[in-house]
């Protein structure tokens, strides 16, 4: 990481990607979890929960537990290792959008000084993926991309980026996601946390849970947020 730049941009942003920055649209809903156990021969729950804020482990983790599934650790982490590969078959027919105001947002905190990373539930190979094909990857640093490894609750990862972090570096740090899971996961490393509905999750839902901002998506409430940014 160049010195320079962690000197110009010395108050940081760690983004949620699904729900927050884009939007992935799949033929039929599709799913690489799904996919991936089928492909291994399970029969998987037509019934699944909401998901939205898991990380891809404790996704496949509840899908065996919905599906009344045990897998032991080493078929555990086989399954684990191959979502990449099914996720990598679909985002060839898959389309990646924005959330609405994503670019517009990005550009102007980019301007007052705002650094971005990411911390994500998905696995690294997925998240290049998303950030490349939604054409916003140059605006994160590579330093600071928190992702899924196998065992990782998205509380484990967002407690890595606190640990890694250079805290002296920036004079402020926010974690901003779109589902109650980005809240508590931020509570749990110490972050200030900012919600916006722009995922599956209404602005009451997360207000339950007490963001220290909620706003109603990053085109509509974009001054609101920059204004509490950087006051």
């Amino acid at each position: 990481m160049i010195e320079n730049e962690l000197i110009l941009k010395n108050r940081l942003l760690l983004w949620d990607i699904d729900g927050t920055l884009v939007k992935t649209n799949r033929p039929n809903s599709s799913n690489p979890h799904v996919n991936t156990l089928l492909r291994f021969g399970y029969s998987v729950s037509s019934d699944l929960p909401d998901l939205s804020g898991c990380t891809d482990y404790e996704v496949i983790i509840e899908i065996l537990k919905k599906s009344k599934l045990s897998v032991d650790e080493f078929k555990l982490k086989e399954i684990f290792s191959e979502i990449d590969k099914e996720a990598r078959k679909l985002d060839r027919i898959s389309e990646f959008i924005l959330c609405p105001g994503v670019r517009s947002t990005l550009d102007a905190l980019k301007d007052k000084n705002w650094a971005y990373g990411i911390l994500t539930g998905n696995t690294n190979s997925r998240m290049i993926s998303k950030l490349l094909s939604s054409g916003i990857m140059n605006y994160f640093l590579k330093d600071l991309m928190f992702c899924c490894n196998f065992g990782e609750s998205r509380q484990d990862i967002s407690e890595k980026a606190g640990r890694e972090i250079q805290k002296e570096v920036y004079q402020k740090i926010y974690i901003i996601g779109d589902t109650p899971r980005d809240i508590l996961a931020a509570r749990s490393a110490g972050f200030p946390v900012i919600s916006v509905a722009s995922g599956s999750y209404s602005l009451s839902d997360l207000s339950r849970h007490n963001p220290d901002l909620l706003i109603r998506n990053l085109e509509v409430d974009s001054n609101l947020l920059i204004d509490y940014l950087c006051k």
